[in-house]
């Protein structure tokens, strides 16, 4: 096996006093200081206001539950088959992004409290990542708008339609447009809200606009193939894998999907199968932490290395034959300035022998030509099988191009537009600075904006009308081939809000009537007969279909896909492509968890740590170690980079593996208008892109950089929690907290993990357990570090947020974590990734100092807590080898931002089979014990014996892929027993003879020597 060190951040490598420090104390410096409770906050002014002010529709809240057939039914007229304390669920589609992944929506006596992959869905196939998860947050956020107000004062909606539809008549009279400025639209119905409206007001123009898209990929792939639906891709069938700067497995495309299809090509526990996944990338993302071989390439040098890689393939041998002048063209590309790289010479040799079974992905930050390069290499591979036209993604409403919001801006300015409508959409905040579409605003009479929260956007606009959470509204989603997906409510408008396809139509078909909430779901039904129904022509009824629909959530059906013709002629763009060039080179990318700044309001989300770096509440300047060397840089450093007459500071994060002299930032911060939460978090790249752009928005050259005065402290949760190396000499190799092997060791010998295996044995005897017994087993050949099992585990377990402040003095109070560990050198790092949570031990450490029995074991082997036996001696923690045990220094619901979450709206969210946990106690995981209970109970209640069968826990259900398992270990035809007793299976500090029920399953890279390097 691999003889190496293991190391979690540079200062770790380079073996820093301030880790060391950190490594000989058990806490973060502060954790365990002091404090005075006289002066913990009695009631904070925002307590004060939510107690006084509690509203009826909280109330009614308590009282409401949704039903299949359609109706919002109160609670006192008990529904059928409804039982207190017993849960509904209902099929829905998310509304996060443009996925439309299937959800399955866990409600209890009228409320929703947990959002869950729908596991009949064919393309996320119950999986969910965690913007999805958190996404019930955003239900119960305080700061929802819950009126309509006209310029900052409260309103009617009865006031707001006459005014609204008196304007927008007046501007179809004078001939002045109409602008509806509408996000990426997926769903049939609201496009026909908005064409009908556009009957109705003919100066209507639509503009489509999403800041972070595969707007690039689509026009590549209508250049290649002559239609901008481009296919999904078969991950599971490729036996190599080359992207390009394209994070597939992070934050690109249906990334749940593909990371559950590429893990199918990593199961070498089931069919014993391990795809090799390159990657050429500037940044460390998440795909490139997965990676077999990664290569360092600069953003400006990687259409080089495509074309290269093109030309030396198709000498080899090509499925197609290219035209004379482009093989003039590409016979001027060679691999020169990456020879060096003895990876290329294996990438070459990799694609070349699995011609048909191999895949070219280029990222959706790149422009048009790397996209074209791409569909080039695959046709001279033939690897055109490997393409799902089955499931390809629709392109319903083509995004606006730059130029025509461009010309919108300027007939803003000369007073040509009467009325701007955003449908909850932020182009204050999403368009290059350079077009002044905020300056542009003030010369339209009329602007509207339709949201549910606080935005830049909203805070200049005329009107401000809230709008319904996607769990209080209908809705429709066709983003792929073959499946149409449904939205329904789960419980009625909690304030007086609309969703906006009802304001719509409200103001398009008149305002003399009363406002009908349903008509709305009426127009859906609508749209799914003619587009859906009539097109598949069911035995049944169109009711009959209808409700079953909802209660799937989606339709599937079969759409002719029409054959793949690569166009020969579409090379001629390459031939035109130019590369600009200079120093410095910034890359922007799409934030892992507040996207594109939609959801920095959203606690949960912005105190996930970042897959790589483990910062929370931040963004931050990543650069590589050379280039911080270079310029006197240090972490925490305070930088400015500028750009076109335009610079930003922010801080300094020192990333290994980053190409050198490229710049890169995270977008999605910097918020001026968000709320409590997301205001003033971080720093907003986005001025730095601009309405002109030659390459890609996304990438600028000649960027200059220099040191700034003062640091800035990030909050990272990676080094909480480092283990007492003082005394052992290459830790993490010798103690086996991470155990890898290659593939060409595991065939030659399958039992390598365990040559070096000591004996354990106990001074008392074992206890035995005869019945049921829980474990879990978590593959690290899948795990790809994404945070989905995180961000279930909080909304399941009433995971509090605590802020900033507290997590960087290591108070975070997640259950479960993913430690990163680097191995290599700070230039060419190996990641690996562990997820570590409460290992259940049998001889738990913790138990044995306790000194009122808080903690205890089950007789299912469970390592329990009792909340109300513990008295906070925290002797426990300070006992557990794995640092997994959370401590609530403080009320965080009422710690965080003056009481922010203590209020009766956000209570709503809590798991009532979840104790909320108070100051004083003690927390960690529990292997999902509520939902244990509850499949206990059923059995009992059906006169069966409980065998553990079935259950699945919050980051298992969540996992995308696939990565957790668990189960009762004493069942020997379970997958968990199957797993524990693996070749692969070994267990965390096992010298310590503690036990652990987690196994995992060592990590085989897929190299082509025996030796990681």
């Amino acid at each position: 096996m691999n003889k190496k060190d293991f190391w979690k951040s540079l200062k770790d490598y380079n073996d820093s006093e301030e880790i060391r420090k950190i490594k000989e104390n058990e806490f973060m410096e502060g954790v365990t200081e002091d404090f005075d409770p006289d002066k913990l906050s009695k009631l904070s002014r925002r307590k004060f206001l939510a107690l006084v002010s509690a509203t009826a529709a909280i109330g009614a809240t308590a009282c409401t539950d949704y039903r299949d057939k359609g109706e919002i039914i109160p609670y006192n007229k008990k529904p059928e088959h409804l039982l207190p304390g017993k849960a509904n669920y209902y099929a829905s589609t998310c509304a996060g992004c443009t996925s439309a992944c299937g959800v399955l929506i866990k409600t209890r006596e009228g409320r929703p409290i947990k959002v869950d992959g729908n596991p009949e869905h064919p393309i996320n196939r119950g999986k969910l990542c965690a913007k999805g998860q958190a996404s019930i947050y955003n239900l119960y956020d305080p700061e929802r708008l819950r009126y309509p107000v006209i310029k900052g004062r409260r309103s009617d909606w009865k006031r707001v339609d006459s005014e609204i539809v008196d304007a927008l008549k007046k501007a179809a009279d004078e001939n002045k447009e109409i602008a509806l400025f509408a996000g990426n639209v997926k769903s049939p119905s609201t496009l026909r809200v908005m064409e009908q409206f556009k009957k109705k007001y003919p100066t209507t123009k639509i503009y489509s606009y999403q800041l972070f898209n595969e707007s690039t990929r689509q026009k590549a792939w209508e250049i290649s193939y002559g239609s901008s639906e481009y296919p999904a891709i078969r991950w599971e069938q490729a036996d190599v894998i080359f992207s390009v700067e394209g994070d597939f497995l992070g934050n690109e495309g249906n990334y749940i999907e593909n990371t559950r299809r590429f893990s199918q090509g990593r199961d070498i526990v089931n069919n014993g199968k391990l795809n090799r996944l390159y990657i050429a990338e500037s940044r460390m993302s998440v795909t490139g932490m997965m990676a077999d071989y990664r290569l360092r390439v600069s953003p400006l040098k990687q259409f080089n290395l495509l074309m290269g890689l093109a030309n030396a393939l198709y000498k080899k041998g090509s499925q197609i034959k290219l035209p004379s002048d482009f093989e003039s063209f590409l016979g001027k590309f060679d691999l020169e300035e990456f020879q060096e790289d003895e990876k290329i010479k294996l990438l070459i040799e990799d694609l070349d022998g699995n011609r048909g079974k191999s895949i070219v992905y280029t990222g959706s930050n790149l422009p048009v030509e790397m996209h074209l390069a791409a569909n080039l290499l695959n046709e001279i591979l033939g690897n055109t099988e490997l393409y799902d036209t089955k499931y390809s993604f629709v392109d319903l409403l083509p995004l606006s191009e730059m130029n025509d919001i461009r010309t919108l801006c300027d007939n803003m300015r000369t007073g040509n537009v009467g009325v701007v409508i955003h449908l909850d959409t932020n182009p204050v905040f999403h368009l290059p600075a350079d077009f002044r579409y905020a300056d542009a605003l003030k010369s339209v009479p009329t602007v509207v904006t339709i949201t549910s929260t606080k935005s830049e956007t909203a805070d200049l606009s005329g009107y401000v009308l809230p709008e319904s959470a996607p769990f209080e509204s209908w809705g429709d989603d066709y983003a792929r081939s073959g499946v149409y997906g449904l939205q329904q409510p789960v419980i009625a408008p909690l304030f007086d809000t609309r969703q906006k396809e009802a304001i719509l139509l409200r103001w398009s078909e008149g305002i003399d009537d009363e406002f009908n909430d349903g008509r709305y779901r009426d127009f859906i039904a609508e749209t799914c007969r003619a587009q859906v129904y009539e097109k598949i022509k069911p035995a049944s009824d169109f009711k009959a279909f209808w409700y079953a629909s909802l209660h799937d959530g989606f339709v599937e059906f079969n759409e002719s896909a029409e054959k793949l013709v690569f166009n020969p002629g579409s090379l001629k763009e390459l031939m035109n492509t130019k590369v600009p060039a200079g120093e410095y080179t910034l890359l922007i990318t799409e934030s892992y968890f507040v996207g594109d700044g939609k959801y920095a309001n959203n606690g949960w989300l912005q105190e996930l740590p970042h897959p790589v770096t483990k910062v929370t509440w931040d963004n931050y300047l990543s650069i590589s170690p050379a280039t911080a060397k270079k310029m006197n840089l240090e972490m925490n450093d305070m930088a400015e980079v500028s750009y076109n007459e335009v610079s930003l500071k922010l801080p300094v994060f020192v990333q290994p593996g980053m190409s050198d002299d490229t710049l890169h930032i995270e977008a999605g911060y910097g918020r001026k208008s968000a709320g409590v939460v997301g205001e003033g978090v971080g720093f907003n790249p986005l001025v730095f892109i601009t309405k002109n752009s030659d390459y890609s928005p996304f990438i600028q050259t000649g960027v200059k950089l220099n040191k700034s005065e003062g640091k800035y402290t990030l909050a990272s949760t990676q080094e909480h929690h480092s283990l007492d190396d003082t005394f052992v000499k290459d830790f993490h190799r010798i103690r086996k907290i991470i155990q890898e092997g290659t593939l060409p060791q595991y065939k030659k010998n399958h039992h390598f993990l365990h040559e070096e295996k000591h004996e354990l044995f106990s001074i008392t005897d074992e206890h035995k357990y005869d019945g049921v017994k829980w474990a879990m087993a978590i593959d690290l050949n899948k795990c790809t570090g994404c945070n989905a099992c995180v961000a279930s585990c909080n909304v399941e377990n009433n995971v509090p947020v605590v802020g900033k402040d507290q997590v960087a003095k290591g108070r975070e109070m997640q259950w479960i974590r993913i430690d990163r560990y680097y191995s290599g050198t700070p230039d060419e790092p190996v990641v690996s990734n562990q997820p570590m949570l409460c290992q259940h031990c049998d001889n738990a450490p913790c138990e044995n100092v306790c000194p009122v029995n808080a903690t205890n074991h089950s007789p299912d082997g469970l390592n329990q807590m009792v909340y109300n036996r513990c008295v906070g001696t925290r002797y426990c923690s300070n006992n557990c080898p794995y640092k997994v045990r959370r401590f609530n220094f403080y009320n965080y619901r009422d710690h965080f931002e003056d009481s922010y979450y203590e209020n009766e709206l956000t209570s709503l969210v809590n798991n009532p089979e979840v104790t909320v946990r108070s100051r004083g106690v003690m927390e960690k995981c529990t292997f999902c014990i509520q939902r244990i209970m509850e499949a206990r109970s059923e059995a009992i209640a059906r006169g069966e014996e409980f065998k553990g069968a079935g259950i699945q826990t919050a980051c298992q259900q969540a996992c995308p892929s696939e990565a957790i398992v668990f189960g009762n270990v004493n069942d020997p035809n379970s997958e968990i027993a199957k797993l524990r007793g693996h070749d692969l299976a070994y267990h965390v500090l096992e010298t310590l003879n503690v036990k652990p029920n987690i196994s995992y399953l060592a990590k085989i890279r897929n190299i082509h020597t025996e030796e990681i390097q």
